[in-house]
């Protein structure tokens, strides 16, 4: 074998781990012999694994991967919630640590990279799952390159002891992914994380097939060689894809992508990498995770006859704009098996949008969310509050947005504004009225966001009690929100049955 990709614990065990995937595709359709092993989906088995036999953790375990008619909302949270439940006796396995679907909390600060190191040498979850479910590929496939990807500060832990057991093995991996990348973008505490994995790898996997950044790395695509044996927690298939990378948009003030490269994958690599899914997964009606930070709609429009042609599923992030209210556009999605999109709709404020260049509008993004759900496609809205300069007044339009097109909303994401660390929000902040002084960068830990005071005021606060004493005290409202499920969010949403949509 040419490259085994890594994907450590802890990532949501319901589908693919998007990084290591799309990094073995890429391989794989440059014609290098690539596997990928979750073994983030390998440790979530093995704490099942434990579980008495039968109970109510089996029976809900069997209804998230067979519910083949799709999820009923209520049913599904109840079974997440045993899960979660259940998840809770990993800190009596393991004193200490706290796991959940989603993360794993260590007894250390998680941003302290070397305390963490330490930690791990006095008390490692992980140590048998490397022997068990590691060590017997090590052995079969003799891997040329070992490659980890480090995509969440949930993995950090694992991703540490990972490696130290392949350089006890002789093995020197390589370590890269969004995190790291992330920390020297936008973050800072790049050099301690470098201090404790020295071999870090900022590119996005180019690297490894040539001397430098390519931007057609992810134009040739073909299905990975997937090692773990186990079955993710879902329905049906959930095959990660990107149509591009960077954002085609690029004007967003504060967000870490406006500086990035925009590319969007072939049609070509496209069309391949789907006639390349393996015959039982083509069968069981896999659904497409496109990964972009939002689908082009020129890429939306390509993407629609290939999906037809193989007979997928799929679901994105999608920005709400005029091209989804023209040339039919969202009628020919649905057709083509787009079952959910996540818009990002952010406020209810045009005055608030504006100012920070997002190009939504509120009175268009109604009309969009509304023209969605009449084709029964699903809605996954995505609200920021807590912008620098958000009043009330602004904070009472987004109220008012949702409780008036809650017909048209499925799903709710009610996040919170981060500042990162690097951004030009320096230059404006005093006429923000904002005081960004309370951060210093500390050479031993690694940050993504920095806090500020808006006015004297905590500002994610006033956002944080806004959210709960006021928006979700309308009944409507809280209703969509009790339908979100906290865990297994992800493709699970494109699955849940719901009056009026596909």
């Amino acid at each position: 074998m040419d490259f085994l990709v890594l994907s450590p614990p802890v990532c949501p065990p319901s589908e693919p781990p998007s990084g290591a995937f799309m990094l073995a595709s890429a391989l794989r359709g440059h014609g290098f012999d690539a596997a990928m092993l979750d073994l983030s989906l390998a440790f979530y088995s093995r704490h099942f694994d434990t579980t008495p036999q039968p109970g109510p953790v089996n029976a809900a375990l069997d209804y998230l991967k067979n519910a083949k008619e799709g999820y009923d909302p209520e049913r599904h949270r109840n079974c997440a919630g045993i899960l979660h439940n259940d998840l809770k006796r990993f800190e009596t396995i393991c004193a200490n640590w706290k796991l959940t679907a989603m993360d794993i909390a260590p007894p250390v600060p998680v941003h302290h990279p070397s305390a963490l190191a330490q930690q791990l040498i006095r008390s490692d979850p992980f140590a048998d799952l490397w022997a068990r479910s590691l060590q017997p590929v090590l052995e079969q496939r003799r891997p040329g390159r070992v490659v980890i990807s480090l995509a969440y500060l949930s993995q950090l832990a694992a991703t540490l002891s990972l490696v130290r057991f392949l350089e006890h093995a002789g093995i020197q991996p390589i370590v890269g992914g969004s995190l790291p990348r992330s920390l020297h973008a936008t973050g800072s505490g790049l050099q301690a994380l470098a201090r404790v994995l020295p071999h870090l790898d900022l590119s996005n996997g180019s690297t490894l097939i040539a001397a430098a950044e390519q931007p057609d790395f992810l134009h040739r695509l073909h299905w990975p060689e997937l090692l773990c044996d186990r079955d993710y927690l879902s329905a049906q298939p959930v095959v990660p894809l990107a149509l591009s990378t960077g954002c085609y948009w690029k004007k967003c003030r504060f967000c870490p992508d406006r500086s990035m490269p925009f590319h969007a994958v072939p049609d070509t690599a496209v069309d391949e990498f789907l006639r390349s899914i393996p015959e039982p997964i083509r069968n069981a009606v896999p659904m497409i995770h496109l990964l972009d930070s939002a689908i082009p709609p020129s890429s939306l429009r390509a993407f629609c006859p290939i999906a037809r042609q193989h007979g997928v599923r799929f679901y994105g992030f999608a920005r709400p704009e005029n091209a989804f209210l023209n040339d039919r556009m969202l009628r020919d999605a649905a057709d083509s098996g787009c079952r959910m999109l996540q818009f990002g709709v952010e406020s209810g404020s045009g005055e608030l949008l504006n100012r920070f260049d997002k190009g939504i509008d509120p009175a268009r993004s109604q009309k969009i969310l509304a023209a969605a759900a009449m084709e029964g496609i699903r809605t996954y809205v995505y609200m920021l509050f807590g912008l620098p300069g958000e009043t009330a007044t602004d904070r009472a339009a987004t109220l008012a947005l949702l409780r008036d097109n809650t017909p048209f909303v499925d799903f709710l994401n009610l996040s919170i504004f981060n500042l990162p660390v690097t951004s030009d929000i320096d230059e404006q902040a005093a006429a923000m009225h904002m005081d960004i002084s309370g951060y210093t960068a500390d050479e031993d830990a690694i940050c993504l966001y920095r806090p500020f005071r808006v006015n004297g005021t905590d500002h994610r606060r006033t956002a944080r009690d806004f959210i709960h004493n006021e928006l979700l005290m309308e009944p409507a409202i809280r209703r969509i929100h009790r339908q979100t499920p906290r865990w297994f969010r992800a493709a699970h949403l494109s699955m849940m049955n719901l009056p009026g949509r596909r």
